[in-house]
C-alpha cells in the first residue's frame, strides 16, 4: 500500500466563500474515493486552507472525516515575504520539505481565479502555485476550473506557460478549452471536465408542503458595483433595481415563499458578504412570504438547503451548479463567461440571464417564463444529470487514475 502525497493548491477550507470551500471539499473528497478505490492512502497538504494554525486538521464532508496538513509556501510572493520566511525558517524548513517531498500537486483555482478579471494581485496568488511546482520539479495538475478571459498580455503569456507546462489542465467549460487551443496551442495536455461542485454529496431538504418555495441567492459583490464599486463587471442593469422587481414579482404570487440564500457569507460588513444584504432586505420588505436562509456553516449545508426550492436564481454561480446539480429549476444570472460557458456551451442549458447584455425588462420576462415553466426546466436538468454530468464525473475518474497512476 502506498500513501499519495498531494498538496491541494488554491483550495480554501476556512472561508466565507461556499463556493471555494465546495470547490476544496469535494476535490479532496473525490481524489481520496479514487485513491483508496485503489487500495492505496492519499494525504493532502493545503497551502491555501487559511487555517491560523499550520500543522494536522480534519474537515467532514457529510458523515466523512477528511485529514489535511495546513502548510504555506517556500516562495513568497514579496520581499516582505521573504523577510518573513526568514524569521520563521523553521516553519519555511517545513513547507520546503512538503514541497520536496509531494508526489503531486493539484490546483483548483478558486474556480475561476486563473483571470485577471480580479485583478493583478489574484492572479499572482493563483499563479504561485505552478511557479513553485516548476521550481521544485513536480508535476502539476489544473483541476476543473475557468481558464480566463486575460485582458493584460503579459498576464495571459503567463497564464499560457503554466498551462503548458502542467501534467494536465482541465478546463470547466468549452469556451475555457478553447482559449487553451486557440492560445496555448498544440500539444498541452488539456480536457474539458465539469465543475467538481456537481459531485459534492448533500441530504435533500424538505420544505412544508403546501407552498411553493423559491430560492434568490443575491451577490453582495455585485449589489456594491465588484470590488472597485463602480459596475466593475460591467453590467448592462442596475443590479439592485434588478433583485428588487425579481423580489416584489415573487412575492406578488400566490402560494410561493421567497428564500433570500447567501453564498458568501461573513460576520461583518464587507463588499462580499451577501447575507449582510439578504439581511438588510429582510428587514425593509418585513414581509411573511421572505425568509432569510440561515448562515450556512459549510457548503454541504447550502447544498442540502438548496435543494428543496422548486425554483431558484443566483448570480453567485455554486449557487445555481447546488441547484442544478440537485434536480431544482434554475435561472443562472451570468456576470462573465464562466456561466455560459458551463451551462449553454457545456451542458446546453440556454435559461441563463445575462446580465452584462439583456435589459432588465428581457430578464424579467425571462424570469416569469422560467418560472411558470419550471417543470419543463427541471425535466431537462434531470436528463443533463443522467447524461452529461455523469459522463464528466466518469471522465474526472479517468483522467485522475491515469495522472496518479491508479
Amino acid at each position: 500500500m502506498r500513501t499519495y502525497k498531494i498538496i491541494l493548491a488554491n483550495a480554501k477550507v476556512n472561508n466565507g466563500n461556499r463556493g471555494c470551500v465546495a470547490l476544496s471539499l469535494t476535490a479532496m473528497h473525490l481524489v481520496r474515493q479514487l485513491v483508496n478505490s485503489s487500495g492505496n492512502e492519499v494525504r493532502f497538504y493545503l497551502p491555501d486552507s487559511e487555517d491560523s494554525k499550520m500543522g494536522p486538521h480534519r474537515v467532514k464532508v457529510l458523515d466523512e472525516e477528511i485529514e489535511y496538513v495546513a502548510c504555506g509556501y517556500p516562495i513568497p510572493l514579496s520581499a516582505k515575504g521573504y523577510l518573513a520566511r526568514a524569521a520563521h525558517l523553521r516553519r519555511t524548513m517545513t513547507d520546503y520539505e512538503i514541497f520536496k517531498s509531494a508526489d503531486m500537486i493539484l490546483d483548483i483555482g478558486q474556480g475561476d481565479s486563473f483571470t485577471d478579471i480580479y485583478g493583478a494581485n489574484r492572479f499572482e496568488v493563483i499563479d504561485r502555485i505552478h511557479r513553485a511546482a516548476r521550481l521544485f520539479g513536480k508535476p502539476y495538475c489544473l483541476l476543473p476550473q475557468t481558464i480566463g478571459p486575460f485582458h493584460n498580455e503579459k498576464l495571459k503569456q503567463r497564464a499560457c506557460l503554466s498551462i503548458r507546462k502542467a501534467a494536465l489542465t482541465m478546463a470547466r467549460d468549452h469556451q475555457s478549452l478553447q482559449f487553451i487551443e486557440e492560445q496555448v496551442g498544440q500539444g498541452v495536455s488539456a480536457s474539458e471536465v465539469i465543475d467538481v461542485a456537481f459531485f459534492m454529496p448533500y441530504r435533500k431538504k424538505a420544505f412544508p408542503q403546501g407552498h411553493i418555495h423559491v430560492g434568490l441567492n443575491i451577490s453582495a459583490l455585485l449589489w456594491h458595483g465588484g470590488y472597485s464599486q463602480d459596475n466593475q463587471f460591467g453590467l448592462a442593469v442596475d443590479y439592485p433595481a434588478l433583485v428588487t422587481k425579481v423580489i416584489d414579482f415573487f412575492l406578488s404570487q400566490p402560494d410561493v415563499v421567497l428564500h433570500l440564500v447567501p453564498h458568501v457569507v461573513n460576520a461583518e460588513r464587507m463588499v462580499e458578504n451577501d447575507y449582510a444584504v439578504c439581511y438588510d432586505l429582510c428587514e425593509r420588505y418585513a414581509n411573511e412570504q421572505l425568509v432569510l436562509a440561515p448562515f450556512f456553516l459549510s457548503p454541504i449545508d447550502a447544498k442540502n438547503y438548496i435543494s428543496g426550492m422548486d425554483f431558484f436564481m443566483g448570480a453567485r454561480m455554486h449557487s445555481t451548479i447546488a441547484a442544478f446539480s440537485t434536480g431544482v429549476a434554475v435561472l443562472p444570472m451570468a456576470y462573465s463567461r464562466k456561466f455560459g460557458g458551463l451551462f449553454a456551451d457545456t451542458l446546453h442549458y440556454t435559461h441563463v440571464a445575462d446580465l452584462k447584455t439583456a435589459s432588465e425588462a428581457d430578464i424579467m420576462s425571462m424570469v416569469e417564463d422560467c418560472f411558470a415553466r419550471r417543470e419543463v426546466l427541471k425535466e431537462e436538468i434531470d436528463h443533463s444529470l443522467e447524461t452529461s454530468v455523469k459522463a464528466y464525473h466518469d471522465k474526472f475518474n479517468t483522467k485522475l487514475r491515469e495522472l496518479l497512476q491508479l
